[in-house]
């Protein structure tokens, strides 16, 4: 083989090994990225999972307290004439009804926060009327009627003369002035704030029968942390 033969052959070699050389390291190049790239996914989904994980556990606490108060008020809840201030819990899950009867007073005490305001929630599934109610308004709320066109909201204001409506019962809490009418078949809704711990009654002012002022019918407890 002669010298020029030779050389081609030298440089032909090298330009296959150089090129060879190129794509091993474009391709550890691109391996390393890939990887490096793969872990940042890894990372990213390992903190998402975090975060999912925290927002389960946060979502399946148990609460102890709430900044929403529902109570049904039931008719002869414990029996004839034993109307009763309901907690939802009271009903295991079900929707209570005016047979309801439990045989004993259920547990309608009620923790909530000082500084906090708290909404109440009341509905009325009682359709008697037991009175009619005059006084002035302490404390603003809402009653909501169910009528035949939807639901119809009247709005009370603080202050505002109130003569001769036609209530079942009131949520009464004598210590703070707070006196909120229930008309018959409807739910109320107002807000307070309770501003100084304690232990507070409240109960239906107007009579009932036999539940009346009974703990766990239409008295309960207010627990102001």
């Amino acid at each position: 083989m002669n010298e020029r033969v030779l050389l081609g052959v030298v440089i032909l070699t090298l330009v296959i090994a150089g090129a060879s050389l190129t794509q091993t390291f474009l391709l550890t190049a691109a391996v390393t990225d890939q990887s490096r790239h793969i872990d940042q996914l890894a990372s990213q989904f390992g903190d998402l999972a975090g975060i999912v994980s925290s927002l389960m556990t946060a979502q399946n606490s148990p609460t102890t307290q709430s900044n929403v108060v529902y109570l049904y008020v039931v008719p002869d809840f414990g029996g004839s004439t034993y109307d009763a201030f309901v907690l939802p819990a009271a009903f295991s899950g079900n929707t209570p009804n005016a047979s309801s009867t439990t045989g004993t007073a259920p547990n309608n005490n009620i923790t909530v926060t000082h500084g906090v305001p708290i909404k109440f929630v009341i509905s009325n599934i009682d359709t008697a009327v037991l009175q009619n109610f005059t006084s002035q308004v302490s404390v603003p709320f809402t009653i909501y009627n169910d009528t035949n066109s939807g639901q119809v909201a009247l709005q009370y204001t603080q202050g505002q003369t109130i003569s001769n409506m036609a209530i079942s019962h009131t949520f009464s809490i004598p210590n703070l002035q707070v006196n909120i009418p229930i008309p018959p078949d409807t739910m109320i809704v107002f807000t307070y704030t309770f501003s100084t711990p304690g232990v507070y009654s409240y109960l239906c002012t107007t009579p009932c029968g036999a539940g009346m002022g009974l703990a766990g019918y239409m008295l309960g407890y207010i627990t102001v942390t």
